[in-house]
């Protein structure tokens, strides 16, 4: 082989030895289901019947519907490079097979959500492949941002995400119960049952490897995030209030209709309260192993 070809080969870390042996059988049983669970969004929605219950909804309804749905499709699409990163760093530190396991479950859930949420949207008034406003075409590429997570250890790096996905979890079941056609409500149904084992498996990690983190990490995990809630999706995923003006009101407005339509939507003004509730709850998840998490003025006040 030429020399110059060796210089720029990427340089991983020696694979071996690669060990097989089950660590955390808490965590395998997340991987057991996963895999007795699995759903497949063409199979087992149908679609059919979807286009037929929303047929007669208002034009303007079924736009919004697909505005909201293609949004939710973007951001399960920006979740699955986040989980191929923490594949990488999980293979390459020698983690536990079932810890790279639930990882690779990971990214097939999140692939499956993007799947049904772009379904959906093509249902209703059709994908949009691009946000309609610049400003979501700016903010959202930041949304799945990991260069913080990379400089925590792999277990730190990882509970930030799955403390949002506590939080998403509760605005997921908002939306789930505000679903009225039957397709829609499958669909958020098996989202959520997904969502509910991310849940599960930070709460193991909490369990099992909060105490080794330093208090220096700890601090950063509640710093992270808070930046990630405030930086990005207080900014229209999971809440308005940070839009600015124009675009908040066109984008409540659209999520307006899809809540009322109970199209799976969260309604604007019960967003800040789902999550002041669910933020009251992982502070006192995270309390007894000494992780803060710091106030966020723009939805709890001063």
């Amino acid at each position: 082989m030429d020399a110059s070809m060796l210089e720029e080969t990427v340089q991983n870390p020696n694979p071996y030895p690669i060990v097989a042996k089950l660590e955390y059988p808490d965590i395998w049983h997340l991987c057991v289901q996963a895999r007795d669970l699995a759903w497949d969004a063409d199979r087992d929605i149908d679609w059919a019947q979807l286009k037929e219950e929303c047929a007669d909804l208002p034009e303007e309804v079924k736009e919004a519907g697909a505005e909201w749905w293609s949004l939710r499709a973007w951001m399960e699409h920006g979740a699955t490079p986040y989980g191929a990163e923490r594949y990488r760093q999980a293979v390459f530190e020698h983690q536990p097979f079932e810890i790279k396991q639930h990882v690779a479950n990971f990214i097939f859930e999140e692939l499956r959500h993007h799947e049904a949420s772009f379904r959906i949207a093509d249902a209703l008034g059709g994908y949009q492949p691009l946000p309609k406003s610049d400003y979501f075409k700016m903010v959202i590429p930041k949304f799945h941002d990991e260069k913080d997570e990379t400089q925590m250890s792999f277990y730190g790096g990882m509970a930030v995400n799955t403390l949002f996905e506590q939080l998403s979890g509760e605005l997921l079941t908002a939306r789930y119960k505000n679903a009225r056609p039957s397709q829609i409500r499958k669909a958020c149904e098996l989202i959520l049952r997904d969502e509910a084992r991310h849940i599960q498996f930070g709460r193991i990690l909490m369990k099992r490897f909060f105490e080794e983190l330093s208090e220096e990490e700890k601090v950063m995990l509640g710093n992270q995030f808070t930046k990630k809630l405030r930086g990005s999706l207080l900014n229209g995923v999971y809440a308005v209030v940070n839009l600015p003006k124009d675009e908040r009101k066109r984008s409540a407005r659209a999520r307006e209709l899809a809540a009322d339509y109970g199209l799976g939507a969260t309604h604007p003004d019960a967003e800040v309260d789902i999550i002041v509730s669910a933020l009251r709850d992982i502070r006192e998840d995270v309390a007894p192993y000494g992780v803060p998490i710091p106030a966020i003025p723009e939805i709890e006040g001063e």
